[in-house]
């Protein structure tokens, strides 16, 4: 039997609090997800858990499935890890947060370590530090820096106990290693606006890198296509090469110092990547120090993931991390409609870098 008639499109939910001990998590089933299987539909969605650990939380009852907007309105039936979903039904999910998990492991900075760039009503701009991830990951589960923004909001001035609305929402991401500057939105009216843009591209990003070796040449542009290495080990590893058969992407370099051996150079992207500025500075002849997949190559990347590198391998990178920093970001105010620019100073370690 199917039943006619039009569902109402359902409200988007606000950013949820990272930093509480426990969470809710609400997905609608979509029609490529019709027929999969609620294990594989969680674990697409909920990195950080493993599937088996999704399972037991299944059959702990943490999760339930509602016919909600599914045209035909069938039972759902017994809710378990290999039960088949429909298209439009709702999987709702209450799982303990990553930071009150037993073995998450230790968060690195506190709340109030996290330098503010700007803040106002709209948006926060924050300084995001090297080696801290901005959602949590299987690897990395306690700490991340939405927890610790979240926190901050809920801390209020001066450690004060604050509820202050919705909690800020990342606009964009940066990789684990990278620092800089990173923004938040405050509410969905400013997060729609400022995603739109970094959507658009309208928005104008400058990095700063330390790479191998003295760049020819004061400015130019890189304009190669990027694709899956199939050569290499490594699943996420890019390449990029003329006539390839890869996304297009486009990054804009000019010198900024020259050092001994090394060059500061400031990249800026014109399309948005995965790897792009590393692989595109790596295809160019001059990799981005401290780069463990891209300088280092499969078997040090791979080495690192077993944990603390060796002497010989840290000397070989030249520092412990890449050393790319979101260094600025324009972008027009979602309330005030005017240009803003706001700026990342260096973090220490690559300004100790330059220094030496």
């Amino acid at each position: 039997m199917t039943i006619e008639g039009t569902f109402p499109r359902k409200a988007r939910r606000e950013q949820r609090d990272m930093s509480l001990p426990l969470h809710e998590w609400r997905f609608e089933v979509g029609r490529a997800d019709h027929g999969e299987r609620l294990d594989g539909f969680l674990r697409a969605r909920l990195s950080w858990r493993s599937r088996s650990r999704l399972r037991t939380a299944i059959d702990d009852g943490r999760v339930e499935v509602r016919a909600s907007r599914d045209p035909q309105r069938a039972p759902v039936g017994r809710v378990r890890p290999s039960l088949r979903l429909r298209s439009g039904q709702e999987v709702i999910v209450r799982l303990a947060s990553p930071q009150a998990e037993a073995g998450a492991g230790e968060r690195t900075y506190e709340p109030r370590q996290i330098p503010v760039l700007h803040e106002d009503d709209q948006l926060v701009g924050v300084s995001k530090p090297p080696l801290l991830n901005v959602y949590p990951t299987r690897r990395h589960r306690a700490g991340s820096l939405i927890e610790l923004i979240h926190e901050r909001r809920r801390l209020g001035p001066a450690g004060r106990k604050a509820e202050r609305g919705v909690p800020p929402t990342p606009c964009h991401r940066l990789d684990r290693e990278t620092s800089g500057l990173l923004l938040f939105a405050n509410g969905r009216q400013a997060r729609d606006h400022l995603q739109q843009q970094f959507e658009t591209r309208t928005v104008e990003k400058s990095y700063l890198a330390v790479v191998v070796g003295a760049v020819a040449g004061d400015r130019g542009r890189i304009e190669l296509p990027i694709e899956r290495d199939p050569e290499s080990a490594v699943e996420i590893r890019a390449r990029a090469r003329e006539g390839g058969a890869g996304k297009r992407a486009v990054t804009r370099w000019r010198v900024r110092q020259r050092l001994d051996g090394k060059t500061l150079v400031e990249l800026r992207p014109e399309t948005g990547r995965q790897h792009q500025l590393r692989v595109h500075m790596a295809a160019l002849g001059h990799p981005i120090v401290g780069d463990k997949l891209y300088l280092g190559g499969d078997e040090l990347f791979l080495r690192s993931l077993e944990g603390e590198l060796p002497a010989a391998d840290l000397e070989a990178l030249g520092l412990y991390r890449q050393a790319l920093h979101a260094w600025s970001l324009r972008f027009v105010h979602p309330r005030t409609g005017e240009a803003l620019r706001l700026e990342a100073p260096l973090w220490p370690d690559i300004a100790a870098l330059l220094e030496a």
